[in-house]
């Protein structure tokens, strides 16, 4: 006899959005970010960028992140401007002066805006494409800097990589 179903409801992962927090964050992103956003269609890559930097943090900090941008979003039913429109659906003018009005408010909830604009910022910087237009190339560098280390430090870099990978001699 056939039972219902055990399999489980698609769910997003643990970094991913939910839709409508998704909605949120990509409108959010056009309007915090460069042009370019727009310009070059990286939202949707800005919106991924992001996920992925959610996966890396605690599920705590992930609700956290993921509620606050929830609030957001509905939150811009309350601004006179929005006529009790999610901050989602509303047109670039009306977007851009309420994210404006909150990035200038004082306390928990101005302060909360100008941390999510900062991640979603960083997520933007994160773009290979964006990366190589600004000149960022990080790459020598860090190759310049590996090698003076380990010229510098080499032995006891490998002093403790044989301590860690020795066999126990405790153990029988």
């Amino acid at each position: 006899m056939a039972g219902p179903s055990s399999a489980p409801a698609a769910r997003p992962g643990p970094g991913r959005l939910s839709a409508p927090a998704r909605r949120a964050t990509r409108r959010f992103a056009e309007v915090v970010c460069p042009p370019g956003i727009r310009t070059h269609h990286r939202t949707d890559r800005v919106v991924a960028e992001f996920e992925l930097m959610l996966d890396a943090l605690s599920p705590t900090a992930r609700k956290a992140l993921a509620a606050a941008i929830v609030v957001l979003d509905q939150g811009a039913r309350l601004y006179p401007p929005s006529r009790g429109r999610r901050f989602s659906q509303l047109d670039d003018q009306a977007a851009e002066a309420y994210i404006r009005a909150l990035l200038a408010r004082r306390g928990d909830a101005g302060e909360v805006a100008r941390r999510l604009k900062g991640l979603v910022v960083m997520c933007y910087y994160e773009l290979p494409t964006v990366q190589r237009e600004i000149g960022y190339n990080p790459g020598p560098y860090i190759a310049a800097v590996s090698r003076r280390r380990l010229e510098s430090y080499g032995a006891q870099i490998r002093a403790g990589e044989a301590a860690v990978t020795a066999p126990d001699q405790d153990r029988p």
